[in-house]
């Protein structure tokens, strides 16, 4: 090989590594664990609908919402719009120390477009 084609050679991996690396940059990293509480999702093997319930760190529950199918809780996004219903459940916990009921919390944040 001569000179140019090392050039060549170097000017393209040079560029391939840079655009690896820009395309990682770019992917945001979606948080797993809530900052405070914990959700739970229930089902049984022949019903479609799921329960998740929300509770503090010290367990007690400070909301339930029904969905009229199951949930994929393997899935990062699945987990991330879970542990955002549990920040809103949280915050309204905080402040009046009553339970909600019907926000659809999970469901909007499941369901948005």
């Amino acid at each position: 090989m001569n000179t140019g084609s090392h050039l060549r050679l170097l000017w393209l991996t040079f560029i391939l590594i840079s655009a690896s690396l820009s395309t990682k940059a770019q992917t945001p990293k979606l948080p797993i664990a809530p900052r405070e509480g914990f959700w739970v999702v229930e089902w049984t093997p022949k019903s479609r609908q799921c329960t998740v319930r929300f509770y503090t760190d010290r367990q007690e529950l400070i909301y339930e919402e029904t969905l009229d199918q199951r949930i994929n809780i393997a899935r990062r996004q699945t987990k991330h719009s879970l542990n955002i219903a549990l920040d809103q459940a949280m915050y309204v916990w905080n402040i009046t120390h009553k339970a909600p009921i019907d926000r659809q919390w999970v469901a909007m944040q499941l369901y948005r477009k």
